[in-house]
């Protein structure tokens, strides 16, 4: 506030009730903007969501055909890895139990047809009760399926009369050991082997009943010669499976479906729009992108209000349990380390995308053979059967949806979402992939130093933990994204990750990023630089990054190294950008005489590059520290002379103030690699020497 002294207004540090009311209002306003901020930012995300489970259930009503009565076909999975079915049979009549060996598949696996047969289905997310009379967990068979299930049937149930049977004869009641908590378990009265026992009374009954388990699947392994890993155990009764009772198959029907909406109601479909009954009970989605468990997040944080964030008609919410499942089996793939549904979405009328549906099972292996390029050269060679697949992509029939995600145990977290990738991008992505390798065959780099996107998540070192995983994964998956959408990108930054691989490799910190240690730290630095090299070629050709203004005079051929012109070209380097590499190549050069002719443990001319950003200043020392070398070196590397010499004048006259401190560093080592990548030239064949790879292997 101020105060009037006579002369001169003073400020006493304090506010009037009029100014305390315009800050508060002004506070306040702020608040509001900020709310309406966020909210705005909540209300595209839930849109984008509502979307996504639009085409989910788009998928679901393709892949049954509009029919829903296969449904339990779609909760099997197409194979297993698991080659045995073995049966735990409880014979009421005998009251014996026994093990029998009821099924045996390939070297792939048991087929479809055994795996429909003994209804093998996922378990039960999280700490939901486990109820599947098939499964490769045989702790949940001798603890809770059997009494789950005599819970869950209906009481007039043939089935549940006869597990009320076996849970009375073969299991026992457990209390666990200060606690109040009981439960029943398989009595180890029943099999007949000293060996395997159960802890009456035990600290931690979870532990108990695991250990219980191992020392059961040891004895039928014994029994029945079907390894436990190589093992799916199934309950039986009388020697019938209870897989193949219809009151189960109705009741595992019945758990896909009705039973979400017990607790229906008379709303509107998040999915289709349709005014009829919905349910809010999305426990039985794998894909989720709200929460459902947290009232916080609920409106008025009334768990009631679940609700607004999505509801789903009988017909939608039994196509996304079909598509789900489907998708994982048939769209799921993996990029750069990170796990991805690769989701097409038809934008044709009904019939049509029904008439699609034999390529979208084509989807995947088209994806796959785009992201790695060892896979697209074996496709080209396939000329007819490719031929036909792009000819469905340039229909632009559908478009793409990829869903990066992560799961941990009942979580699925999204990582990214990249919607609405045309088929054409796909296309132009394979034709740039194509074109760039074809630049490295040019530049005889070899094989194992192609670039393609499945090995770009390498070109970025991650901070990982072996518990969290990547922690810095959305650098990869900006940069994946930008790919997939056509948005441009930074050179600055990209400058800025590759220094920071050049310094993981330089000072050997692979801990950090739990990279595994080469055998040659120097050969991987040249081999992740020349795919760093072929990367922005890569971006360069999507033009996602702006090229540069090369140099077209052909003045200077005659003064490079041999091949090295050529690789400036190809790679569009500036008048710079070609001296920064060429001061980079003289330092290979005395690099390999220091290691190689001087017998020196170490090459002391590294050791002047800052990995971590060249200034103007420390490029022009080392411009005189690489002169001063090749005088001390001058019967080994006299030729590497002119190098320098032309390298300094292409620097100084080129826009060399416009280049980063990071740039310098990768042009800099991306001459080095040059040089490392080819034979070391001696004196005397300086001049005629032929270039050829290092046939390092890579670790």
């Amino acid at each position: 506030m101020l105060e009037d002294s006579g002369d001169s207004e003073i400020w006493t540090g304090k506010l009037s009730k009029e100014e305390m009311n315009m800050k508060n209002y002004l506070i306040r306003l702020n608040q509001y903007a900020d709310s309406w901020t966020k909210l705005n930012k909540v209300a595209i995300f839930f849109r984008k969501e509502y979307q996504m489970l639009n085409v989910i259930a788009d998928i679901g009503k393709i892949v049954s055909g509009n029919s829903q009565s296969d449904l339990l076909e779609f909760l099997i999975p197409e194979a297993t890895k698991q080659r045995y079915i073995v049966g735990i049979d409880f014979d009421l009549a005998k009251k014996s139990l026994v093990f029998n060996l009821l099924a045996e598949g390939g070297e792939n696996g048991l087929s479809k047809q055994k795996l429909q047969e003994y209804l093998v289905v996922a378990t039960e997310k999280g700490n939901r009760p486990q109820f599947s009379p098939t499964s490769s967990n045989l702790s949940y068979l001798i603890s809770q399926t059997v009494p789950n299930l005599v819970e869950f049937l209906s009481e007039d149930s043939e089935l549940k009369k006869l597990l009320q049977r076996v849970r009375g004869l073969f299991f026992m009641e457990i209390q666990e050991k200060g606690g109040k908590k009981f439960v029943f378990v398989l009595n180890n009265k029943f099999i007949s082997d000293p060996s395997v026992d159960f802890e009456k009374k035990p600290e931690k009954l979870k532990d108990a009943i695991s250990d219980y388990a191992k020392e059961l699947a040891k004895l039928i392994a014994e029994k029945t010669t079907a390894p436990a890993k190589e093992t799916i155990y199934t309950i039986c009764v009388n020697g019938a499976p209870v897989a193949g009772h219809p009151d189960y198959q109705r009741f595992l029907w019945q758990q896909n479906s009705e039973s979400a909406f017990a607790g229906g109601f008379a709303g509107t479909c998040s999915v289709c729009g349709t005014k009829t009954e919905v349910t809010q009970d999305t426990t039985r989605f794998a894909m989720k992108f709200y929460m459902t468990d947290k009232v916080s997040f609920a409106s008025h944080f009334d768990s009631s209000n679940y609700y607004k964030a999505v509801t789903a008609c009988k017909s939608c919410y039994q196509n996304i349990i079909i598509a789900e499942k489907w998708i994982d089996q048939h769209l799921r793939t993996r990029l750069g380390g990170f796990e991805v549904y690769v989701m097409p979405q038809t934008i044709l009328g009904e019939m049509e995308a029904i008439r699609l549906f034999r390529y979208l099972q084509a989807i995947t292996r088209e994806f796959n053979e785009v992201k790695n390029i060892a896979s697209l050269r074996e496709a080209e060679r396939k000329t007819a059967e490719r031929a036909e697949r792009m000819e469905v992509f340039k229909q632009n029939a559908f478009i793409w949806n990829f869903l990066f995600f992560r799961k941990a145990q009942s979580a699925f977290k999204v990582l990214t979402l990249v919607k609405d990738v045309p088929p054409s991008r796909i296309m132009k992505i394979t034709e740039v992939t194509n074109e760039t390798d074809n630049s490295r065959r040019k530049l005889v780099i070899p094989d194992n130093i192609a670039f393609d996107l499945d090995q770009m998540y390498r070109l970025i070192p991650l901070r990982r933990d072996k518990k969290k995983g990547f922690l810095e994964f959305k650098k990869t998956l900006q940069l994946y994204s930008c790919i997939f959408s056509g948005s441009p990108m930074r050179k600055e930054q990209l400058y800025n990750y590759y220094k920071q691989l050049a310094c993981m490799h330089h000072f050997e910190s692979y801990g950090l990023y739990l990279f595994k240690k080469p055998n040659s730290p120097d050969y991987a630095l040249m081999a992740d630089t020349l795919k760093w090299n072929l990367f922005l070629l890569f971006l360069q050709k999507l033009n996602l990054i702006e090229g540069e203004s090369i140099m077209i005079t052909n003045e200077y051929d005659a003064y490079f190294p041999n091949g090295v012109k050529e690789a400036f070209a190809e790679f569009n380097y500036n008048e710079a950008q070609q001296g920064l590499a060429l001061l980079g190549y003289v330092i290979g050069v005395i690099a390999y005489v220091q290691s190689e002719k001087e017998n020196l443990k170490s090459k002391p001319i590294l050791d002047k590059i800052n990995y971590q950003g060249m200034g103007e200043e420390k490029i022009m020392r080392l411009f005189n520290e690489a002169s001063l070398k090749i005088h001390q070196y001058r019967k080994h590397i006299g030729y590497a002379e002119r190098w320098l010499a032309l390298g300094k004048k292409l620097y100084e006259t080129g826009a060399h103030e416009e280049l980063t401190a990071d740039a310098r560093v990768f042009y800099l080592l991306s001459g080095y690699s040059m040089n490392l990548l080819r034979t070391k030239p001696t004196a005397e064949t300086a001049e005629t020497e032929e270039i050829e790879p290092v046939e390092e292997e890579l670790a």
